[in-house]
């Protein structure tokens, strides 16, 4: 109750609705590998910058700008960029991008992108710096894994870019939810001559592209490619493409209309019965879940009341039809308090909620029965003909 007071007031309630605004997902989030020295003026390696469009990134080194390229050609969105030292050899450019946890350096940097006000980093190629491994599984992807799945992220990660059988094996090797391995490398003009080029890099700016054009359920497969002159190992499509997106493996084809990125699966897809096969439904999860946590912190130390616990309710319901409504998910989305809420619960500030909803899966293997039907094909076109008239029959 309001303090005593002699006139008229307007309280406004401070138990008011809640909308969980919907999470971006189109940000990129790109590691580098330079020499510090390099760098210009007030950027360092280990801290995060946002690249928003070419100029942003003028004074970079060529090498990072020739990366970036391709997601602008792609028309891609945000860039989050970190930077670590390439070192003296290939073992200590490693331990720099594997970094550190606890003092936030290599793909760890990603983890300081909000609290430095950059946008959350949600696709993540790699660019040059690693490679999914045959014998053993890349450190550099094994750690940006952990880091992505704190963020909530997923990966592109390059593949050997030697051939379809150790694409193959790479891809089991990573086994996760979170990652696709995209193989070859892509054949870019630079100075005038053909250059290989990462090909993740490519899928995270399509993926980008079609988050923000279309929305989160839309993988980035079957969409044209902008910007490159070829493929480093071009795959057949008749025979090859489909064991590859079987395992998890993305590529990039040309069934004569031109490059495209071709592949929706995620590397569980080597697991059996997995349900999280495919890279758009992974992502969709995450943006439903995020954005129902993200929107729920504005009812975190209110009362445990019934017009809170109805506000919060409607919320949940209100967000999930919204996104039936935009195609994110399919119907037949569920919210509400949970049957095992108990009193005890309440007692000590639990609130249990349920939720239940469906991404769509992506038209993968499309089949259509063909059937000749040749009677009444003919008889169509007899009947058709004109000047039709009945023979008689001989007497």
């Amino acid at each position: 109750m309001a303090e005593p007071f002699s006139g008229v007031r307007v309280i406004q309630d401070a138990n008011e609705p809640v909308i969980p605004q919907p999470t971006s997902t189109s940000t990129i989030g790109m590691i580098q590998a330079v020499t510090p020295a390099d760098l210009p003026s007030g950027i360092v390696v280990n801290t995060p910058i946002a690249v928003r469009n070419p100029s942003d990134a003028a004074e970079l080194p060529d090498a990072v700008k020739q990366e970036l390229d391709t997601v602008w050609d792609n028309i891609g969105g945000t860039v989050v960029l970190t930077f670590v030292d390439s070192g003296a050899d290939a073992a200590e450019l490693t331990a720099n991008a594997i970094g550190d946890a606890t003092t936030k350096t290599g793909v760890h940097a990603f983890r300081k992108a909000t609290s430095l006000g950059l946008p959350k980093p949600k696709i993540f190629p790699t660019a040059g710096i690693a490679y999914a491994g045959v014998g053993t599984a890349d450190g550099v992807i094994a750690e940006l894994l952990t880091v992505v799945d704190d963020l909530r992220g997923y990966v592109f990660a390059d593949g050997p870019g030697t051939t379809n059988a150790d694409a193959i094996t790479a891809a089991a090797l990573l086994s996760n939810r979170r990652a696709t391995v995209t193989d070859d490398k892509i054949l870019k003009s630079i100075g005038g001559v053909p250059t290989a080029k990462s090909a993740s890099t490519l899928f995270a700016a399509i993926q980008s592209n079609l988050d923000r054009t279309q929305n989160v359920a839309w993988p980035a497969t079957n969409v044209q490619a902008l910007g490159l002159i070829g493929v480093n190992r071009p795959v057949d499509f008749a025979t090859e493409v489909t064991e590859l997106n079987e395992a998890g493996v993305s590529t990039v084809i040309n069934r004569g209309d031109g490059f495209k990125v071709w592949g929706p699966k995620t590397t569980a897809a080597n697991e059996a019965g997995s349900i999280w096969q495919f890279l758009n439904v992974v992502r969709v999860a995450d943006y439903v879940n995020e954005t129902l946590e993200d929107g729920f912190y504005g009812f975190m130390g209110r009362p445990m009341i019934r017009d809170t616990l109805d506000l919060m309710t409607i919320a949940g319901q209100r967000l999930l039809r919204r996104l039936e409504g935009e195609n994110v998910l399919l119907p037949g989305s569920r919210f509400g308090l949970a049957a095992s809420q108990t009193a005890e619960d309440g007692v000590q500030g639990i609130v249990r909620f349920g939720l239940q909803y469906e991404p769509p899966a992506p038209i993968y293997d499309l089949r259509i029965q063909a059937y000749r039907n040749p009677i009444v094909a003919y008889e169509a076109l007899f009947d058709s003909v004109s000047g039709q008239f009945v023979i008689a029959e001989a007497a």
